[in-house]
């Protein structure tokens, strides 16, 4: 081999390099972009689902977690705080249970009757606890 067929080898594969760094940082890029989120999703009623999960089998349609959203666990009590990890403010109920419709939540002391996509506004210093299933408040 001559000095300039080497010269020649050594730059293809410096380019081949570059190409997969390109290519590789353009995905981490798009995925930053997305949040690492799948594309395929659908909104009904001001709430995010994912189009593969939206229904199930039965016709009830199922929540997606995102990022963002805070879950409260069934029977753990949280109080919302403005420097704490839930914060006061508006916060829209979503069931995480399949086929459930509505689900009992304790809100200021007092227990009632949400249903998936209702809409509660917790003031800071106010306790929420899921009563009866896991809620993801959004």
């Amino acid at each position: 081999m001559t000095v300039e067929q080497i010269i020649i080898l050594v730059l293809a594969v410096l380019l081949a390099f570059a190409v997969v760094a390109v290519i590789v940082l353009l995905a981490a890029l798009r995925k930053k972009q997305t949040g690492g989120r799948a594309e395929d999703v659908k909104i009904i009623d001001g709430v995010r689902y994912s189009r593969s999960d939206a229904v199930s089998e039965n016709g009830e349609v199922r929540a997606t977690h995102r990022v963002g959203d805070f879950v409260l666990a069934r029977g753990e009590e949280k109080t919302a705080e403005k420097n704490g990890e839930l914060l006061p403010g508006t916060y829209t109920v979503l069931a995480t249970s399949d086929g459930t419709a509505a689900f009992k939540l304790r809100l200021g002391g007092l227990v009632r009757e949400y249903k998936h996509g209702d809409t509660v506004v917790l003031g800071d210093g106010e306790s929420i606890c899921a009563v009866s299933c896991s809620v993801i408040l959004r």
